[in-house]
């Protein structure tokens, strides 16, 4: 069996005195669709901005590709191949489309990665409307210019947090399909996810974390299946 691409190993983090991660270690499979779930409060973003280097963590490793990453600064995580899409998509709003496209190659070397109208070739809406301002589109297009914007830096990795929050059901599945797409071209995600039916439906592996700390981690079917295990993490009942 392979290397792990990403492996998180008794990392501790927080802000200030806070420590918010107590511990946390998890594995990421090269090629996977991974979901990092658990109730509000308990870490998963702050495990996402650690991985990603925009916090360093008070002790613990983290390992990408077989290579000590712990600590490093976000451009250097980014050119090393890990993006990270945040909750709140921080689209520009005085930006077209394409011109937030384009701001994902700042600072990256991605002569073999997609250019920009290949990936706004991935996105018919965005396609059709790559002159417009960020400010002006709807929730669904801001959150595929964020993944799109991600895409331009050639990522072997893509963190994903939240990135179905807020948006209608029929978008939803439309970010559902990107996310296997993806993967299916063969990046690695690594998925923070509220809605659990959909983490779970759309991911190979689950991890749940509480308090701080993995407490629990299988195939995401059969967290899916276990009814007991749902609600004493997470607090939902049976998902059809």
């Amino acid at each position: 069996m392979s290397d792990p691409l990403l492996s998180v190993e008794d990392v501790h983090a927080g802000y200030g005195l806070t420590e918010v991660l107590q511990g946390v270690s998890f594995d990421v499979d090269r090629g996977s669709v991974v979901a990092l779930v658990g109730r509000n409060g308990v870490g998963k973003t702050t495990t996402l901005r650690t991985i990603v280097g925009n916090l360093t963590p008070t002790s613990g490793r983290i390992t990408f590709d077989g290579e000590d990453v712990t600590g490093l600064a976000t451009e250097k995580t980014v050119r090393k191949g890990i993006t990270f899409v945040p909750e709140d998509r921080r689209v520009f709003p005085g930006l077209t489309v394409r011109e937030n496209i384009e701001m994902g190659q700042h600072g990256v070397s991605a002569a073999d990665g997609p250019t920009v109208d290949e990936v706004l070739d991935r996105f018919e809406n965005l396609r059709e409307r790559e002159g417009s301002y960020g400010s002006v589109l709807s929730g669904g297009e801001q959150q595929m210019l964020a993944i799109a914007r991600a895409l331009v830096a050639d990522p072997d990795l893509l963190l994903l947090d939240e990135p179905t929050e807020g948006l209608a059901p029929f978008i939803v599945r439309e970010i559902e399909d990107i996310i296997r797409e993806l993967n299916d071209d063969g990046i690695t995600v690594l998925l923070v996810e509220q809605n659990i039916p959909v983490a779970l439906d759309v991911a190979d592996h689950a991890h749940i974390l509480a308090q701080g700390e993995i407490v629990h981690s299988g195939p995401a079917a059969a967290v899916r299946d276990d009814d007991e295990l749902l609600d004493r993490h997470l607090g939902v009942g049976a998902i059809e």
